[in-house]
């Protein structure tokens, strides 16, 4: 966790014009370019990657830095470059935990603003992909098992906002997609098992619908401090935090 905040310091300090989190949510189009700093932490419970037969518990830490740009008034598209850490915790017993250390992510988004002037009431439809590829291994005695991954989250969103002043609460509610592929290499005592490795794809399309609450400050100069958090009832949950600043 020192770690990741530390990164996060760290792109706070070196981006002039930019912050922290995936926002603002509801500064949308207009023909605006901004940039943001995002920092956020994600639970999820997912598919036994081992196993594709019950669920485990991941935790993932990411920072990155996304530039936007206003299409139309109405519209506007993002990319995302940044690290991200993917670590589980729910291993069957005698196996040591995966922690896993930070690894390059990229990412990129679309959204959508209805009406695109700036109502006191706002629909927002957005689609958010995240990708990074984190690699981890994990012991039992002599046995190493080492898991390569290419990961992809396709996450939309629909939400709704009203404008109090600088005060912009919102809120709506999402579904993650995961998608990906693992590469599995199993060593006995410093010997390849090549029965026991290989490839396989992953497919989690059943993460529950979920509700998504924000709170968006409209500051001086163009910036905005954002807080957002979501979750569900099966442990999925993401808490992010940050300021951006729109440049024209």
């Amino acid at each position: 966790m020192k770690r990741f905040l530390f990164l996060a310091a760290i792109l706070v300090t070196v981006q002039v014009a930019a912050a922290m989190t995936g926002g603002p949510m509801f500064c949308v189009g207009q023909r605006m370019t901004s940039m943001t700093v995002e920092a956020s932490r994600v639970n999820w419970q997912i598919l036994s990657p081992r196993t594709q037969d019950g669920r485990e518990s991941v935790v993932s830490e990411r920072v990155g830095l996304t530039a936007r740009y206003g299409l139309a008034p109405f519209l506007d598209v993002g990319a995302t470059l940044g690290a991200a850490t993917m670590s589980f915790s729910d291993l069957p017993r005698g196996y040591s935990s995966i922690s896993e250390s930070w690894r390059f992510a990229w990412g990129a988004g679309l959204r959508l603003g209805i009406p695109a002037v700036a109502h006191r009431f706002q629909f927002l439809a957005l689609v958010n992909y995240t990708g990074f590829q984190p690699e981890a291994t994990t012991k039992r005695g002599g046995k190493e098992i080492t898991s390569k991954y290419l990961w992809h989250e396709i996450t939309p969103v629909a939400a709704v906002g009203v404008r109090l002043g600088p005060i912009v609460p919102y809120v709506g509610v999402g579904k993650p997609y995961l998608i990906g592929k693992r590469d599995v290499t199993v060593t006995m005592n410093g010997v390849p098992v090549p029965s026991a490795s290989g490839s396989e794809d992953y497919v989690d399309g059943d993460q529950l619908v979920r509700p998504v609450v924000g709170l968006e400050w409209k500051l001086p100069d163009g910036y905005s401090l954002a807080v957002e958090a979501d979750g569900n009832s099966e442990g999925y949950w993401t808490l992010s935090v940050g300021l951006a600043q729109v440049l024209r």
